[in-house]
């Protein structure tokens, strides 16, 4: 599968050894191999949106958007209704409620993406804005093994050579690539100013509030602490920056996010409902506890997420991903996030929740 057309990018990018390594693979095991463009699709359904959102001064997640609208619809449907398969395979660490390979498939009976054996490499929270309904022909052979366990079978399997690949990590269409070079291709640098979210004077100068992102680092020279990015604001092109790791500026405990994607009923459906269940916005973090409800004033595809206690630098065009104590139960895109002034009426919400 095709997503990324190399030949049109300066610098090194996997996909011809992806391809080279596809090839190997169904030598060894005597497997067809097709191959599927989505050049197209990925910039229309994913790279697009990511520009825009940098633009936007979000800091967005494609691998997110990648599965949602690539892996897991298009060539979702291409597998099952172009090439006639009854279900396709993937690699993730994840599991359903139908088993590793749909032995207690159920046509009846809705989808479940449950947290995999190997909970460290557990990759359920790329997969939440993934449709319900697809999850209910995907295989996840993975989903009881442990990672040391599947690279014995692929040696096993005499595939010794993909043992030894590296491990991707980070945006599959920068490479190895400085980020900060990679975007300048795409997106006009645009100075503006740092200001000291306290004093509210000018700390520094920046080349474009797309190249920073919430609670990073800006090195900026001659000032005894170092500053972090607190907030940005896209009207006046101003980066506010707050001195120290730990600022309170940097802390939020309020989430307003939308585009709902729930892989279980929707626990909201009725009016003044509360959701308690656990939260996280990066692949990394561990699980807090959290209570998800909606206002009056929201829509249907609204929520705000009350944490069990503030965390650092939650980023808006990032994914809160919902879970339960075996269950991955969905996402949302962070809008925006804040402290709450008086937490009197968190008692309120939690005995909703148990109602």
């Amino acid at each position: 599968m095709k997503n990324w057309d190399e030949y049109d990018e300066t610098g090194r990018c996997s996909g011809e050894q992806d391809l080279l390594d596809a090839e190997y693979t169904c030598d060894k095991l005597g497997i067809e191999l097709h191959q599927v463009n989505y050049v197209k699709d990925y910039w229309n359904s994913v790279f697009s949106y990511f520009l825009d959102d940098y633009q936007n001064g979000l800091t967005p997640n494609p691998d997110i958007l990648c599965n949602r609208h690539i892996k897991f619809d298009l060539f979702y449907k291409h597998a099952l209704e172009n090439l006639k398969y009854d279900a396709i395979a993937t690699g993730h660490y994840a599991k359903t409620n139908f088993g590793s390979y749909l032995e207690n498939y159920e046509e009846e009976k809705a989808a479940e993406l449950r947290i995999p054996k190997d909970a460290f490499k557990d990759q359920t929270f790329f997969l939440a804005a993934v449709k319900r309904d697809a999850l209910r022909k995907i295989m996840f052979p993975l989903s009881d093994l442990y990672k040391i366990e599947t690279k014995e079978i692929a040696k096993k399997c005499g595939l010794n050579r993909l043992t030894q690949k590296r491990e991707s990590t980070g945006i599959c269409f920068v490479g190895r690539r400085d980020f900060k070079e990679f975007i300048k291709e795409y997106i006009i640098p645009k100075p503006g100013n740092f200001i000291d979210t306290d004093t509210q004077q000018i700390v520094g100068q920046h080349d474009g509030i797309h190249l920073w992102t919430i609670g990073q680092r800006c090195r900026l020279s001659s000032h005894l602490n170092p500053y972090y990015v607190a907030q940005k604001d896209i009207f006046t092109n101003t980066i506010y920056v707050a001195s120290g790791h730990d600022h309170p500026k940097l802390f939020s405990d309020v989430i307003f996010a939308n585009h709902i994607n729930w892989l279980c009923p929707d626990p909201l459906i009725k009016p003044n409902s509360v959701l308690k269940c656990r939260f996280r916005f990066q692949h990394t973090k561990p699980l807090v506890k959290c209570l998800i409800y909606r206002n009056f004033d929201m829509s249907d595809d609204e929520v705000e997420v009350l944490l069990d206690k503030p965390l650092r630098a939650i980023t808006p065009g990032q994914y809160a991903v919902f879970y339960n104590d075996t269950n991955c139960l969905g996402c949302a895109r962070i809008v925006k996030s804040s402290m709450m002034d008086n937490r009197d009426n968190v008692i309120c919400l939690e005995e909703k929740s148990e109602k």
